[in-house]
């Protein structure tokens, strides 16, 4: 059996972004940028301090206006939609950003079933502590539930954050 690499242009476009724009003044942090991101498709967005990585992820999830250009995602114009669209429209996307933004007062598990209970998910605790323990799983870090961030190295603190963005099936 032959191995072909996938095809993308079959794939579904989830994010668009046509000729984006963004400035702080006269610091033009994003200029024409252009991207299709597709389902099931991992992006990385690389750059130095003040090259307007977080300006993009921002403008993608609605919390900044772009001063031009269209983002698309899931199908939806993103400064078009009301608080209450963009609310569901993030519970749909995952980020995880650089410092893994965990709460320092809260142990692992509290981190973890924070989105959960946040974002009304109507889950009994055993259901919570389930999916808590099933996503330490899959980052490999059952054993740190019930530690604080504070215990951790820095790659394991990396891995919480990012099991909190996928506790909620982005």
């Amino acid at each position: 059996m032959e191995n072909k690499p996938h095809d993308i242009n079959k794939k579904e476009v989830v994010i668009s972004i046509r000729d984006l724009h963004k400035s702080f003044g006269d610091n033009h942090v994003l200029q024409g940028i252009n991207l299709d991101v597709y389902k099931r498709e991992n992006v990385v967005v690389l750059g130095r301090s003040g090259t307007g990585k977080s300006v993009l992820i921002k403008i993608i999830c609605g919390l900044l206006k772009p001063d031009s250009g269209t983002v698309t995602v899931l199908g939806k114009e993103v400064d078009r939609l009301n608080e209450s669209e963009l609310r569901e429209l993030r519970l749909k996307v995952g980020f995880s950003f650089q410092n893994s933004a965990l709460y320092d007062s809260m142990s692992v598990r509290e981190n973890l079933a924070f989105p959960l209970v946040r974002n009304s998910r109507n889950m009994s605790q055993q259901e919570v502590t389930k999916a808590i323990e099933s996503v330490l799983a899959n980052v490999g870090l059952p054993q740190t539930i019930d530690q604080m961030p504070s215990e951790l190295s820095g790659g394991q603190r990396k891995r919480i954050g990012i099991a909190r963005t996928l506790i909620l099936n982005p």
